[in-house]
């Protein structure tokens, strides 16, 4: 029986042990493909990936010069660079406000407020658009989690990570950011620890 939506949230936890063992083409791939069927503001798609699998590259991840000595990086099998490409996301709001707009698809009140959103958006600075861009970015990683899950995998996200020298080494352009580093692989987990969440009570408003 193949797992479904339910379960795979279920089951979906930070993966810190991997096996030794490489992910294949297909899978980095069905990876990405999930996470290019995700959601995002306006359909602008403002992330991007950088796969990283060579041995020597993914054991730097584990060093001071990456993650704080985070040393159970060097472990997984793939590093993903999960980036926000903030200029096209700009560009791609505004031809998305521009279409809507000219083919009549939302009239009236509810597209003079996206036009304002896209015109703030172009007009902030730097930190602001990285912001909303990191929300996309987090929707997709959802998406590619909840796969990696579904084909037997885990993953863990990282958010504590020196952005300017990875940047640096695998050539992330100029224009994009690095929201965080996820790393997947094989679980190969001695102890799965339960997950503590907060109760329906303590997160839902009456």
């Amino acid at each position: 029986m193949s797992m479904g939506v339910k379960e795979a949230i279920a089951a979906r936890h930070s993966v810190r042990a991997f096996a030794r063992k490489p992910l294949t083409e297909g899978q980095i791939t069905e990876l990405l493909e999930a996470a290019r069927n995700a959601p995002s503001s306006l359909n602008s798609q403002p992330w991007r990936f950088r796969v990283v699998t060579d041995a020597a590259d993914i054991a730097w991840f584990g060093t001071s010069e990456a993650s704080r000595k985070q040393s159970w990086l060097s472990g997984a099998a793939a590093i993903f660079l999960c980036c926000a490409d903030l200029e096209h996301y700009v560009k791609d709001s505004q031809a998305a406000a521009f279409f809507y707009r000219d083919n009549d698809i939302i009239t009236g009140e509810p597209m003079d407020g996206i036009d304002a959103y896209v015109a703030r958006e172009a007009a902030a600075v730097e930190q602001a658009k990285f912001g909303a861009c990191a929300m996309n970015v987090a929707l997709a990683e959802a998406f590619l989690m909840l796969r990696a899950v579904e084909m037997g995998l885990g993953a863990c996200w990282v958010g504590m990570f020196d952005e300017a020298n990875i940047k640096a080494r695998f050539g992330i352009p100029a224009g994009w950011r690095i929201v965080n580093i996820l790393a997947v692989g094989t679980p190969d987990e001695p102890t799965v620890y339960p997950r503590k969440r907060k109760s329906l009570e303590e997160i839902v408003l009456k």
